[in-house]
């Protein structure tokens, strides 16, 4: 592949830290797996998450190949990479107060992702803004769009919990491998 997934991964969470109006006070960590409710049934797991909460945690879901975009050697292909954000909140009160806090995280999120494009050096698409953070170091790497929601379950909610929710969002690139 001529790009690195953990480049772009850094570039989102650069992005969200950046953003010290909305996650001045929310952990934006990379993440490998899945957040579900069991995690949090596990004593020693959960007492891990609460510490973390509120998060948003950025968890690089895969890739998709589309078929129908290649060169004729077969050599090049066009790769959609699918980021998975989870916003999770915590309230000591009552649920309600989480969910609107995990509303908040996911309207900034999507303020500070949708439609912005990974920084390469030099900056290949014009009229985006771009990511925050380092440019990719890969220069075989060729961005075709922005970054954007997935249409379909743009946002779920994943845990509800007393005290605690979960949601995930998530958000594609397309580039050229």
């Amino acid at each position: 592949m001529r790009y690195k997934i953990s480049e772009i991964e850094d570039q989102i969470i650069a992005t969200l830290q950046a953003d010290t109006t909305n996650f001045s006070e929310v952990r934006v960590l990379p993440f490998a797996g899945q957040v579900n409710p069991q995690m949090f049934f596990n004593p020693e797991y959960m007492e891990g998450a609460v510490q973390l909460l509120p998060f948003t945690l950025v968890s690089y879901q895969g890739r998709t190949n589309v078929k129908d975009k290649r060169s004729s050697d077969g050599k090049t292909r066009l790769h959609k990479l699918r980021f998975r954000l989870y916003n999770g909140a915590l309230s000591g009160r009552e649920t309600k107060e989480a969910v609107r806090s995990c509303y908040n995280m996911m309207a900034a999120c999507f303020d500070d992702l949708q439609s912005k494009v990974p920084v390469t050096s030099p900056q290949q698409l014009a009229g985006y803004t771009a990511l925050s953070g380092t440019a990719l170091t890969s220069t075989g790497a060729t961005i075709l769009g922005p970054l954007t929601s997935v249409e379909g379950d743009d946002e779920v909610l994943v845990v509800n919990l007393p005290e605690i929710v979960v949601y995930a969002s998530d958000y594609t690139v397309e580039l050229v491998a």
